[in-house]
């Protein structure tokens, strides 16, 4: 048996874990990962500004700074997976050392958001729970949890809209609901394709997010995507139609256009790959806070490779969504090539909006993403989907036994549908991703909100995790 190798970083200690080549003991690869997420922290003067603590000077007094340290106020999106954690702890650690060296003072404060479907409310707040009352009790006073129901979404417009896509001229049609008794359960259920349900899944939530972001004043929402995972986003989002998201996902500069400037967002981990912050989560102990999802363990040198591997990585390819094809792509690459992950995440940020070509500027009315060119006019140019007229008996025989099938009956109750939103419903400008997207539920109808004013959205109903763990809001 060989002897332990040294960490190549501090030369005292044994190596733990072995990441990019490079061999490093649990102290140092923890202030590595740390290292990282902080430089992005610190990233500009926007960024400095908001995470640093503030003193008197000769333009404002100490107690126009300490209302300056309040107001620094950060939304960070917790999954409960390993890279959410790993943000939500350095942040924490962050928030100790602040505390120590500037006598109980910090620079900003934490908003942790969580959302979940109905049937995991207990699991999931029994977690949340779990991890504010043991990580995080040191920081009760600067680390504040929400919980929120993703059935809110259908209460975060103000108008229930029913959207219809044409499937012969690709374009869409809207018309008001009265009733607003849809469910998201019973959204996800109606699409027939698991990669358009994610879709759609994930555009709900980014959405609920930004709205609570916007409707409390926060100053940026603090994302936890790892390289890996930005790297599958953008590759996933070329193939599914939506290449021309990618430079807004990735702008840790600029304010949110989309919400009125009133936040920016980052990606502080943007730098460190997911199976580094999976090997931090196991050397600091934040693998018992993970809900649906297993860390790996491929980084550590005392380990079974084969435990900790997730689900996705074991499905056929022909059951796995388009993100979780991109996902174990990356995954498998990262300990020999991790230098393309980091190249198409580099390249993704590099990446500039497409022109405008439409006469007016418009927004899709699903995604709420800006529309740069004509997509429904693209798929008619490069689609033929008139059917040819019956010929003869025989046709019209077999015509006959189609449309009395469940299937011709199901076309039917489209094409009525569609020729009474042609009548009475308006114009929906969409994107050209959620046209695919929405050619994959039945029908091709959903019910959504729609808001033409940010500010006019309901206000989020919230549990908001307290000492007493009881409190709402």
């Amino acid at each position: 048996m060989s002897a332990p190798r040294s960490c190549q970083r501090c030369k005292v200690s044994s190596a733990s874990v072995l990441s990019r080549k490079e061999y490093f003991c649990d102290t140092c690869f923890r202030k590595f990962v740390s290292l990282k997420q902080r430089k992005q922290m610190m990233s500009g003067e926007y960024f400095q500004q908001l995470f640093k603590v503030i003193y008197q000077d000769k333009k404002k007094t100490q107690e126009e700074a300490d209302m300056i340290n309040n107001e620094s106020r950060i939304l960070v999106p917790l999954s409960l997976g390993s890279s959410s954690l790993v943000l939500l702890d350095i942040l924490n650690d962050t928030l100790t050392e602040q505390k120590l060296t500037h006598k109980g003072k910090t620079g900003f404060q934490v908003d942790v958001i969580t959302l979940f479907l109905t049937s995991e409310a207990t699991k999931v707040r029994e977690f949340v729970e779990k991890l504010k009352s043991e990580r995080y009790v040191s920081n009760y006073d600067k680390l504040n949890f929400h919980l929120i129901d993703i059935q809110s979404f259908f209460q975060s417009g103000t108008h229930l809209f029913r959207v219809i896509l044409d499937d012969i001229s690709y374009t869409a049609k809207k018309s008001k609901l009265n009733e607003n008794e849809y469910s998201v359960q019973g959204l996800l259920e109606s699409f027939t394709n698991r990669s358009a349900r994610e879709d759609i899944f994930s555009i709900l939530v980014e959405r609920l997010i930004k709205t609570f972001a916007y409707q409390h004043s926060f100053k940026a929402i603090l994302w936890g995507h790892s390289m890996t995972r930005l790297a599958d986003g953008i590759i996933s989002s070329v193939v599914k139609g939506r290449g021309s998201q990618i430079p807004d996902a990735l702008d840790d500069e600029n304010m949110d256009s989309s919400y009125e400037c009133r936040f920016k967002n980052l990606h502080p981990l943007r730098d460190v790959l997911l199976s580094e912050i999976d090997a931090y989560c196991f050397i600091t102990g934040l693998t018992e806070y993970t809900y649906q999802y297993r860390p790996q363990q491929n980084l550590l040198l005392a380990s079974d490779s084969t435990k900790g591997s997730n689900n996705a990585t074991s499905r056929l390819a022909r059951n796995m969504t388009i993100n979780e094809l991109a996902r174990q792509y990356f995954e498998n690459i990262e300990e020999g090539y991790s230098n393309i992950i980091s190249t198409v995440v580099r390249t993704g940020a590099k990446l500039t909006s497409p022109i405008d070509t439409l006469s007016e500027q418009q927004q899709c009315c699903i995604c709420e993403q800006r529309i740069y060119k004509d997509g429904s006019a693209w798929l008619r140019d490069i689609t033929v989907n008139n059917g040819h007229p019956l010929e003869g008996r025989e046709d019209e025989a077999y015509f006959k036994l189609w449309s009395e099938s469940q299937q011709g009956q199901e076309r039917s109750g489209y094409i009525s549908l569609k020729t009474q939103m042609a009548a009475k419903g308006l114009d929906a400008p969409i994107c050209y991703g959620c046209i695919i997207t929405l050619g994959d539920v039945k029908n091709k109808t959903i019910c959504w909100p729609i808001c033409e004013e940010i500010e006019s959205r309901k206000v989020l109903n919230e549990f908001i995790i307290g000492d007493d763990s009881d409190d709402d809001a």
